[in-house]
């Protein structure tokens, strides 16, 4: 380890040396602002060029070629676990309905899985059987949101005629958006 206090005009090591002395710049040529302007413009994302990349990177139709009439998704086992396949079926690359274009995505189990061994299972169902039920479950939000609307007006009357001891209303409305954003809801003041 050095000792002591440097002396100034004490000689520059080499190592220094290299550090100190950098080579002079030199002109290249110039530049246009067209050609800047150009550098600077980009091509549009692919997403707008080529209409195949009109779905979502983990959709399965990107994976798997298969007839426009079938509905795929992507299932969690552990979601399977729970509460079965609920007439999904799983998607069995021997079947010749589905070409599988990615073969490392072919499980030893005959099934087509995205992430490894233990990722998500790939399986289908007719798409007018996926309509159906969403039809089904639309008709059963609209079945309890009016179900609340009904039960508070009933409550409404109640009050109103007095089976509340010492209690009244003057108007009630049902929320029928009740989602909001973090940002709707800032403290005034």
């Amino acid at each position: 380890m050095p000792r002591g206090v440097p002396a100034l005009g004490q000689a520059i090591t080499s190592a220094a040396e290299e550090l100190t002395i950098a080579p002079a710049p030199k002109v290249l040529g110039d530049v246009s602002a067209e050609a800047v302007d150009k550098l600077l413009k980009f091509d549009p994302p692919p997403w707008e060029v080529d209409p195949r990349y009109h779905k979502h990177n983990t959709d399965a139709r990107r994976f798997v070629d298969c007839p426009a009439e079938v509905e795929l998704r992507w299932i969690n086992p552990k979601q399977l676990d729970h509460v079965g396949w609920r007439d999904w079926k799983a998607v069995h690359p021997s079947d010749r309905m589905f070409k599988v274009k990615n073969k490392a995505m072919i499980a030893v189990d005959n099934t087509i899985r995205r992430g490894g061994a233990g990722g998500d299972i790939l399986a289908w169902m007719p798409r007018e059987w996926v309509e159906s039920r969403n039809r089904l479950k639309a008709e059963s939000v609209r079945k309890h949101s009016q179900s609340a609307v009904d039960r508070q007006q009933a409550l409404q009357e109640e009050v109103r005629r007095g089976h509340f001891y010492k209690m009244s209303v003057d108007s009630a409305v049902h929320p029928s958006h009740t989602q909001g954003l973090g940002s709707d809801m800032k403290k005034d003041g």
